[in-house]
């Protein structure tokens, strides 16, 4: 099937078909817009077009408002009318958080293109899988980023007969044919067409690792991502100050605070990398009263705190992974308002909680329900749990995604009331409150990343001194998680972390999923149907952290 085909095959899926009367009722309620992104974008920043948003880069900072920004789009989406690119095409982009990424954004929106944002960090194995599944028709990449050589990259991909064009950032010679970006064709004054997509079609599909080895493409509507912006767990500015989020463009965290300024007029502060000088240099410069991140960079934002925060935060997100109560009691300490929120790339925010919210409420549960959610916890025979009580969580709410690109992923994903399985465990107290106790996915979440254990297990046994192999997390205060792999090598043969690194980086996979713990075994737990005890793991985990701390 081709995208145009798998897109038009969601409306007539049961789970979105399920979603009819819900969807009617959250636009009248206007949980809903009914419009499209560009078309409120435009609202937007014709009325504050001097909102700021700062692209934060040791190499390409910029400095500029939406209205400039706005602008300067117009001319990327004629450019990209001139190479052909149409309505439903879509322009897959793994470009850093620069002025670029946001320009193809919005001018991808002009035109009715699907926006693909990837991880730059994605190696050239990842990157063909994408390209591929997505039936891209433009690929908007660097040439070099910091150690990053994309035209390697380039280099390596396989025959794409429907990518037409290549736009590279940057002069370096491509080992393909490519349009520069710096010879884009912006110029002329052509009004921007009229599309005829509706605002529960497409505009992003985001490409996401679960508890398959392959990556899933999740479908984001118009309505569905408006809303999300809108409803985001975070105070609005009181004074003009930016938030300070160096989420990457590829996240979908990263996509959502490029569009707070466009949508709601809140200045930002974006980061490509997070670097703890420029980020402190930058906060300084603009006085940011409201940040989030993950728990690395908060650790970064605590140990600068008197000299980038002298006022406090008026509120700390810290979210995408899991969050220790050490860590938010730091912040508390300072001053400063910390919050928690849950959700994932298919339905974005679940629940947060706001500086208003009981202290107890903020520093131990994941928040309340967002405006319009709902969720079940439900337990093994799919029987609603006891207030109090751990169960699956199910959610279904405004931001919900449409389902993913292939049909038999949204058959096991939904219920049969169109709710989405989250495949995480959680508790529902008598408050509204949501706390994650569990993941029901065998997923690692390094830095606010899914990382699929089943990928690492299968590139792990193409490695020759592997006989057997499981990947678990491994509990980490600044990444939230890391990778480990328990590993029975083969006979009269020895593994180490560096080979098992350099077979990665040949198996062209992002170097964050390389593992970072290497656990030697003579076998691996098992029950007796021989699948492998992942919790027996995890208890080894935790023996060995202990183990390590009494060491220290």
């Amino acid at each position: 099937m081709t995208l145009a085909q798998r897109l038009a095959a969601l409306n007539e899926a049961d789970h979105w078909r399920a979603r009819a009367v819900l969807r009617k009722e959250w636009v009248s309620s206007g949980l809903h817009k009914g419009r499209l992104m560009p078309e409120m974008i435009r609202e937007c920043v014709d009325a504050s077009p001097d909102t700021k948003i700062i692209f934060g880069s040791a190499e390409r900072p910029c400095s500029t408002t939406t209205g400039a920004l706005l602008a300067e789009s117009y001319g990327i989406a004629r450019a990209f009318q001139r190479l052909g690119l149409v309505e439903g095409d879509a322009v897959v982009v793994q470009v850093p958080n620069w002025k670029e990424c946001a320009l193809t954004m919005l001018a991808a929106m002009h035109l009715g293109l699907i926006f693909v944002p990837m991880m730059h960090t994605l190696g050239a194995a990842e990157i063909e899988y994408v390209l591929r599944k997505s039936d891209a028709r433009a690929f908007v990449v660097p040439d070099r980023w910091k150690k990053i050589d994309y035209g390697a990259r380039l280099g390596a991909l396989g025959d794409l007969p429907e990518l037409k064009h290549v736009i590279v950032i940057g002069d370096e010679e491509m080992p393909r044919p490519v349009v520069r970006w710096s010879a884009l064709n912006t110029g002329g004054d052509e009004p921007m067409p009229r599309l005829t997509a509706s605002p529960d079609d497409p505009w992003l599909i985001i490409f996401t690792s679960g508890t398959t080895a392959a990556p899933k493409g999740a479908v984001l509507t118009h309505n569905a991502f408006a809303s999300e912006v809108a409803n985001f767990p975070m105070v609005r500015s009181a004074s003009g100050t930016p938030e300070f989020h160096p989420f990457p463009s590829g996240h979908a965290a990263g996509v959502i605070m490029t569009l707070r300024p466009l949508l709601m007029a809140d200045p930002m502060i974006l980061m490509d990398a997070f670097d703890e000088d420029v980020a402190v240099a930058l906060v300084r410069e603009n006085q940011s009263d409201r940040a989030a991140g993950v728990p690395l960079m908060v650790q970064a934002y605590l140990r600068h705190a008197d000299e980038v925060f002298p006022d406090g935060l008026r509120q700390i997100l810290i979210g995408a992974t899991s969050v220790s109560p050490t860590l938010m009691e730091l912040c508390e300490a300072r001053g400063w308002a910390a919050t928690r929120c849950y959700g994932c790339t298919e339905h974005l925010t679940i629940s947060g909680s706001y500086p208003t919210d009981p202290k107890e409420k903020r520093m131990m549960t994941d928040g309340r329900l967002m405006p319009g959610v709902q969720v079940r916890l439900i337990d093994e025979n799919e029987q609603p749990v006891p207030v109090g009580e751990p169960g699956e969580i199910v959610s279904m709410g405004p931001e919900l995604f449409k389902g993913y690109l292939d049909p038999e992923h949204n058959a096991t994903a939904f219920d049969r009331d169109g709710w989405f399985r989250t495949g995480d465990i959680g508790v529902l107290d008598e408050d509204g409150y949501i706390r994650i106790v569990d993941r029901k996915k065998d997923i690692i979440i390094r830095g606010g990343e899914n990382i699929s254990s089943k990928e690492i297990e299968d590139v792990m046994m193409q490695h020759a001194a592997v006989s057997e192999v499981a990947a678990v997390a491994w509990p980490d205060e600044a990444l939230g998680e890391r990778v480990a792999v328990f590993v029975k090598v083969a006979d009269a043969v020895t593994l180490t972390l560096d080979d098992i690194r350099a077979h990665f980086a040949q198996a062209g996979l992002s170097h964050q999923k390389a593992p970072e713990r290497l656990v030697l075994v003579a076998e691996l737990p098992r029950n007796a149907m021989g699948k492998v005890l992942k919790p027996d793991l995890r208890k080894q985990v935790l023996d060995l952290i202990e183990q390590e701390r009494v060491k220290t």
